[in-house]
């Protein structure tokens, strides 16, 4: 099966993972409906923005 997995992008030291904030599988039956497939969608604009919003945190940590 296919994975959506949405990671930050924050700069990667060894001992430290980047934040994963949406890991799910997703079957081709889940894209046949409407319904269903609006919802992955959602689900992984959340995902994205909130990545965004970790990334941003650690990109002024990293200039303060």
């Amino acid at each position: 099966m296919a994975r959506l997995i949405v990671i930050a992008d924050t700069s990667r030291s060894p001992h430290i993972d980047a934040p994963v904030l949406m890991d799910e599988e997703v079957k081709p039956e889940h894209l046949t409906d409407e319904y269903a497939s609006h919802q992955i969608i959602e689900r992984m604009a959340w995902a994205v923005l909130d990545a965004q919003e970790v990334s941003g945190a650690g990109e002024s940590r990293r200039w303060n």
